[in-house]
């Protein structure tokens, strides 16, 4: 079991992430979405790391209330996020409009193999890998 403290901008949590590649790694600024189906990494980042389309498992595409977001899935080696470590993770790499100022959404994909609480008033997340 792990204790997150999750920083609350505009009602929304955000969390640290740490996404290693075959290569290297990065930490970015996620935000912990339940609305979400896939685990979202913006496409530059996934650039960084050394990937590419070519590395594609599928194409991705979703609609959400900033539009049609279209991109590709592909698997990286390793997540640390909410206080665990997962590996082998299914990520879709797509181009989020810069103006979020976000690296991606922790979604349902990743999501689901946690059972998670949220404690609003200490912004805490407390999550237990299933």
């Amino acid at each position: 079991m792990a204790d997150v403290i999750y920083d609350l901008i505009k009602g929304v949590p955000f969390v640290t992430a740490r996404i290693i590649g075959r290569e290297r790694s990065f930490t970015g600024r996620f935000v912990v979405d339940t609305g979400a189906a896939m685990t979202i990494v913006r496409t530059p980042r996934i650039d960084a790391l050394g990937y590419s389309a070519k590395d594609a498992t599928a194409l991705f595409s979703t609609e959400s209330v900033i539009g049609k977001e279209e991109g590709y899935r592909l698997s990286i080696p390793k997540i640390e996020v909410l206080g665990h470590s997962l590996a082998d993770i299914e990520v879709a790499a797509v181009d989020l409009p810069p103006r979020y100022n976000i690296d991606g959404l922790i979604g349902m994909s990743l999501l689901s193999r946690f059972e998670f609480t949220f404690f609003p008033q200490k912004n805490l997340i407390r999550t237990k890998l299933l």
